[in-house]
């Protein structure tokens, strides 16, 4: 196995390969593409949680069955919301400022350089090739890149973004534990130093990539990824319908034109329950800019609460628990 530090990274778009790939034989293989990203905000169990944007992408691309790595493909992200990082988040994700403001490229852009990159080495899943994202946990994805590209690109996200591999889930199923452990206790777990590597994003993908290598070498097959919900789905319920009490919220301050569809779409990256949308009415029958709604899990329910006060344009929307029976007064048509 090659390894490759950040040494060998210094410009605002880098790819290090480590591997030869043979075209022909790319169908034949799984890919895993370990992926991690940074904001200008907060990291670890709260990144997304301050609708920061996206400052960093690191995607290292390993080949399962030879157990070695193809390509390192790492982006600054120039953020178009701010001037600067403050101290507090250039400590915490040791990246190199100039690089994230003298970049390029925008979030589509990086979007889009990444996939054509996918396309020249043959290792896009539009040629039948076996390509599927790992996340150490659903924040990535769930709470960063999608959201902020549904608000931001001009493009739908490619299919690949749509499905991926929950590290700590895989680890759990693994190693038969109940707890969901975070990357420091999964490295503990299996006797495996931490990189050493200043940069956050960077040594995050790294570590992934040593905790995968573990699991493959004890047996571990990576198999079913979990889906994000690509449309919300029309459904009906009644009054008489039975709710998990704790997978709803109410979202208040919406566009008094936002429909069912505007709604999941801020919600974007959470999985929301067929018909899980309902749009509240005032006495006169208009809407009056709230809204419940049902999420698969309760899960979800909690990452959707880390989005009060997030934007639909220049509104911010507040977010608060809310329970089964309020979803059904208003889906049923009681209110």
């Amino acid at each position: 196995m090659t390894s490759s530090s950040s040494s060998l990274l210094p410009s605002t778009t880098a790819v290090v390969p480590i591997a030869n790939v043979e075209t022909k034989s790319t169908k034949n293989r799984q890919y895993l593409c370990l992926l991690s990203v940074i904001t200008a905000g907060l990291l670890d169990e709260d990144i997304g949680s301050d609708e920061q944007e996206i400052i960093e992408i690191v995607n290292l691309i390993i080949d399962v069955d030879q157990k070695q790595r193809v390509a390192v493909h790492r982006q600054y992200v120039r953020p178009s919301l701010i001037e600067n990082l403050t101290d507090e988040s250039k400590q915490a994700s040791g990246v190199d400022e100039n690089l994230v403001f003298s970049s390029d490229i925008d979030l589509d852009g990086a979007l889009v350089k990444f996939d054509r990159f996918l396309r020249d080495q043959y290792l896009h899943p539009d040629f039948n090739v076996n390509f599927t994202l790992v996340c150490e946990n659903c924040l990535h994805l769930r709470q960063c890149l999608h959201p902020e590209s549904v608000k931001k690109s001009t493009v739908p996200l490619p299919t690949y973004y749509w499905s991926y591999f929950d590290m700590r889930h895989e680890f759990a199923h693994m190693y038969t534990t109940t707890e969901r452990p975070d990357l420091k206790i999964m490295l503990e777990k299996l006797s495996i130093t931490s990189v050493d590597e200043p940069d956050y994003c960077m040594r995050h993908a790294r570590n992934m990539e040593l905790i995968v290598y573990q699991m493959l070498k004890d047996g571990y097959q990576f198999k079913k990824p979990e889906s994000i919900m690509v449309h919300l789905q029309q459904g009906l319920c009644s009054l008489e319908d039975n709710i998990e009490e704790s997978t709803v919220v109410r979202a208040r301050g919406l566009p008094w034109q936002c429909t069912d569809q505007d709604v999941a779409k801020f919600f974007r990256g959470l999985d929301i329950e067929k018909g899980g949308v309902a749009l509240c009415l005032s006495s006169q029958g208009r809407r009056n800019g709230e809204a419940l709604v049902r999420f698969v899990t309760v899960e979800h329910r909690e990452l959707a609460l880390r989005r009060h006060k997030h934007h639909i344009g220049q509104r911010y929307i507040e977010v608060y628990k809310a329970t089964g029976r309020d979803f059904l007064n208003v889906a049923g048509g009681k209110y």
